[in-house]
């Protein structure tokens, strides 16, 4: 009797699952029409901490590595290697002029 208690909670628990996870495909979807972004925002030069801006000429220097950096700004380190990008993508653009 146990056994056959526990196979059809299961099921039921494998049918819940599948509603929510329709719900939530629906939803995604419907957000998207309507314009909205779906994840986490992009990491631009508008959103750069100051503070990668005020130690990243320690970080130049090697006075800082990436972890320290990292700690110091407050951010990921995989935040600040998109910062980097970003900075050093700049830099060159700055000087094709």
């Amino acid at each position: 009797m146990s056994t056959a208690f526990i196979q059809i909670a299961g099921v039921f628990s494998e049918l819940e699952l599948a509603i929510i996870r329709q719900r939530v495909k629906s939803g995604m979807s419907n957000a998207k029409a309507k314009g909205v972004q779906i994840g986490r925002p992009k990491t631009t030069k508008d959103n750069i901490p100051f503070l990668f801006y005020k130690h990243y000429p320690a970080y130049t220097s090697g006075q800082l590595n990436i972890s320290e950096f990292a700690r110091v700004v407050g951010v990921s380190r995989t935040t600040i290697y998109k910062c980097i990008l970003i900075t050093t993508s700049e830099r060159r653009n700055d000087n094709s002029f």
